[in-house]
């Protein structure tokens, strides 16, 4: 794991897999990669997000006001950083949450649950499986969510390109 310095601007990129809360001293969020290797960075997980937005001339409240009316999504609402290279983060919890978690729609393969374990996996494209702190079932509908918001931006952009 490597750490990112304060004056390094992480961005999410499609390598990004999942941007975790980390509860170090200095570092608040752990950022998993497609490979499974994590940068720490001190930004949190929500505040990334925004930074990124940014980085593509968008705003994370702009992001989330077009998911909510694209996709009548109501609580937990996906992040399209950037709806032609298919950056779509979905989260765990409520965004604004310290605990939120979030994952890369695009390298989700399944979702997975041990009766033995309260909370739900993510298993990647890759195979590495990665403990949440979210159930099952809450899992399942985010990605279900976050599918039908893709489709949704996948189906405007054919529409405008026909139109053009």
């Amino acid at each position: 794991m490597r750490p990112y310095h304060s004056e390094e601007k992480y961005r999410i990129t499609k390598r990004t897999v999942a941007i975790l809360p980390c509860r170090d001293m200095t570092m608040q969020s752990r950022i998993i990669l497609e490979d499974g290797s994590e940068i720490m960075t001190p930004l949190r997980p929500y505040q990334l997000l925004q930074l990124s937005c940014r980085q593509y001339s968008s705003s994370i409240e702009e992001r989330i006001f077009v998911a909510k009316r694209v996709a009548s999504v109501k609580g937990k609402v996906p992040v399209v950083i950037e709806p032609t290279s298919g950056l779509v983060f979905f989260p765990t919890k409520s965004p604004k949450r310290p605990d939120c978690e979030w994952y890369a729609w695009s390298h989700i393969r399944d979702i997975s649950s041990d009766p033995l374990e309260p909370n739900g996996s993510v298993v990647t494209q890759d195979g590495h499986r990665i403990q949440t702190n979210a159930t099952a079932y809450v899992l399942r509908n985010q990605l279900k969510a976050t599918g039908e918001l893709v489709a949704r931006f996948q189906q405007l952009n054919q529409n405008a390109l026909l139109e053009s």
